[in-house]
C-alpha cells in the first residue's frame, strides 16, 4: 500500500528531529533515505514505526489514518542494525515469535516459517536445533528479515541493516534484499549512510538535513541533478571550489570520476586566457597543480590545488606531478550562486 506523510513534525525539547515532511512512499517500492548524522532519518523511521509520537502532522498507510495509531496496529515491520534476534531461542522460535503472538495454529505457523525463510535462503532442516549465533552476520540477518516478513507487514522499516557486515558481504546482501522486498511486493523504507547502498537499492531515494527533505527523486535524479548546493555536496565523491565565472562569484561543485587533466601544454593550445574558469565546447576548465598519485585499485587518485583549494581527481591514466587544466563536462558541473572573500576559499 502506499504510505503518505503530510507535514509531520517531532520535537526533542528544543531540538527539531523532524520538521515539516510531506512524503508518498511508492506502493510496493523500496525508499532510501539518507543524510549526515542527526537529520532525523531514524526519527522518521521511528516515526513511521509507532515508536515515536509525531508533534503534528498526519500519517496514513492506504486510506488509514496510523497517525495516533500504537505500533501493534500500523503492520509495520522493524529490521535492526543489530539484528536484534533472541539469542537463547531457535531461529524457528525466532521467526515463528509474532506468529505465535498471533495465535495462529501450529500447522500453519510451521508453513510460513519454513516458506519465508526458503525464500530468503536459509536452510530450514535444523531451524529447530540451532540458534541464531551459529550462523553467519549475512545469515542473520536474513534471518532478521525473514522474521519481519512472516508477519507480511504493510510496510517494511530497514535502519541501516547492513552496517555490521564487511564489504563483500553487504554487497552481496544487497542485492539479496532488494530481490526479496521486490518479490514480495512490499513497501520498504530503508535508512542509510552509505550512498552507493541506497542509489543500487532504491526506487526512489531521500536526502535530508537538519530534519528536513533536501531532494527526493529517482536515484539518477538526485545523483545527477542536484536542486541544492548540499544535495550536489553530499552525493558521490563531491567537491566544491570557490571561483569566478564570467566574473561572478560562483561555487563549483564537480566530482572527482568526472575531472579530465590534461598537461599544461597541451591546454595553451587550447585555450589563449585563463579566467579562473573557462568554458569551451561544452567543457569547463581551470589550472590545477596534481601531486603524486595514489593507487586504489581500479584508478589512481591525485590531490590537486587551484588558487589554495584541494580536491581529488580520479583517473586510469599515471600523471607526474604538475600543473594540468582540469576539465569538467558542462552536465557535470554544478552551479550555486555565493559570496566569497578572497581570505576565505577553501574547499567545502
Amino acid at each position: 500500500m502506499e504510505i503518505c506523510l503530510d507535514q509531520v513534525s517531532k520535537q526533542y525539547g528544543s531540538s527539531r528531529g523532524i520538521d515539516n515532511i510531506t512524503l508518498s512512499l511508492p506502493q510496493g517500492g523500496l525508499t532510501a533515505i539518507v543524510g549526515p548524522s542527526g537529520c532525523g532519518k531514524t526519527t522518521l523511521l521511528r516515526a513511521l514505526a509507532g515508536f515515536h509520537d509525531i508533534d503534528s502532522g498526519t500519517m496514513r498507510f492506504g486510506d488509514r489514518d496510523v497517525t495516533r495509531a500504537p505500533s501493534r496496529d500500523r503492520g509495520a515491520t522493524m529490521v535492526f542494525q543489530n539484528y536484534a534476534l533472541w539469542p537463547h531461542m531457535s531461529v524457528f522460535d525466532n521467526v515463528a515469535y509474532g506468529l505465535k503472538l498471533r495465535k495462529m495454529s501450529r500447522t500453519m505457523i510451521e508453513q510460513k516459517v519454513h516458506d519465508v525463510l526458503t525464500r530468503v535462503e536459509i536452510p530450514t532442516h535444523d531451524i529447530k536445533t540451532r540458534k541464531p549465533q551459529q550462523y553467519s552476520g549475512g545469515q542473520q540477518q536474513r534471518i532478521a528479515l525473514a522474521r519481519a516478513l512472516v508477519l507480511e507487514p504493510n510496510l517494511l522499516l530497514m535502519d541501516e541493516p547492513l552496517s555490521n557486515l564487511d564489504a563483500k558481504v553487504r554487497s552481496r546482501l544487497r542485492v539479496e534484499i532488494r530481490a526479496i522486498q521486490q518479490s514480495f511486493g512490499i513497501t520498504a523504507l530503508y535508512v542509510t549512510h552509505d550512498q552507493e547502498e541506497a542509489l543500487s537499492m532504491a526506487d526512489f531515494v531521500v536526502i535530508m538535513k537538519d530534519g528536513r527533505i533536501e531532494q527526493a527523486g529517482k536515484p539518477q535524479e538526485v545523483y545527477y541533478k542536484p536542486q541544492t548546493l548540499f544535495a550536489a555536496q553530499f552525493m558521490g565523491e563531491s567537491h566544491t571550489l570557490n571561483v569566478l565565472r564570467d566574473g561572478k562569484p560562483m561555487q563549483l561543485v564537480l566530482r572527482s570520476e568526472n575531472i579530465r587533466l590534461q598537461p599544461d601544454q597541451i591546454a595553451a593550445q587550447l585555450f589563449s586566457e585563463y579566467p579562473a574558469v573557462a568554458y569551451k565546447d561544452g567543457w569547463y576548465s581551470f589550472h590545477a597543480e596534481i601531486g603524486a598519485p595514489l593507487f586504489i585499485g581500479s584508478t589512481y587518485r591525485y590531490m590537486a590545488a587551484v588558487q589554495g583549494q584541494t580536491f581529488f581527481v580520479d583517473a586510469e591514466e599515471l600523471y607526474p606531478p604538475g600543473t594540468y587544466l582540469a576539465a569538467v563536462p558542462a552536465e557535470r558541473a554544478y552551479w550555486f550562486e555565493a559570496v566569497f572573500s578572497q581570505t576565505s576559499k577553501d574547499n567545502t
